[in-house]
């Protein structure tokens, strides 16, 4: 195996693969198996479905390499792919709740921005709240802000935007959004923890 296969980008990693690299495909499934596989978990909440629906989109790429053009959006195309799965899975098991409407209270679309480049959005919740008090907040959000909150987490704004095919405000509302349903669900939290200790 190349040792240097690491330090290629995705790209040229598909066109190896493409060429007859079997390591090619190695190193893409090893660059993006925790950060795939958490947001397909994130939205399907079943281990067994979501290392399923994991191995399913590194299938169809394996398969259908040859219809991926290199345009240096790999990784975006990559989330894409594992969304439609999960939609797919929501689908075939009645499940189905669409990530494209407005939040449970009939929020329509905000025209906060948030910068592209900040860091994470949950690095300002790290520090405050331990991990796992993070995620079980995260679970109580609307899908749609649940997805955004973990796309955030691999993807810039515009991949995100570019990705969903919404319009980057539409991105950023939802992102924006999210992070403040986040921080009132810990606040509340803390508040009930709080009272308990008295």
């Amino acid at each position: 195996m190349d040792p240097k296969l690491h330090e290629r980008a995705d790209d040229e990693l598909v066109l190896l693969f493409k060429s007859g690299s079997p390591e090619a495909f190695e190193e893409l499934v090893y660059r993006y198996k925790n950060s795939l596989y958490q947001y397909i978990m994130t939205m399907v909440q079943d281990e067994g479905a979501a290392g399923d629906l994991f191995q399913e989109v590194f299938i169809s790429f394996f398969k259908h390499a040859d219809k991926y053009e290199p345009r240096g959006k790999f990784k975006s195309w990559l989330f894409l792919t594992a969304r439609n799965r999960v939609l797919n899975f929501f689908r075939d098991n009645n499940k189905l709740t669409s990530l494209d409407q407005t939040d449970e209270e009939g929020n329509a679309f905000l025209h906060d921005t948030l910068p592209d480049g900040q860091p994470s959005l949950l690095e300002d919740l790290a520090g405050r709240e331990t991990e796992e008090e993070i995620r079980r907040a995260a679970l109580e959000l609307p899908q749609r802000q649940r997805e955004m909150i973990y796309l955030r987490q691999y993807l810039s704004f515009k991949e995100i935007a570019d990705m969903l095919d919404r319009p980057l405000g539409t991105v950023l509302a939802d992102c924006h959004r999210a992070v403040k349903k986040m921080q009132r669900i810990l606040a509340a939290k803390q508040t009930a923890a709080n009272e308990v200790s008295l």
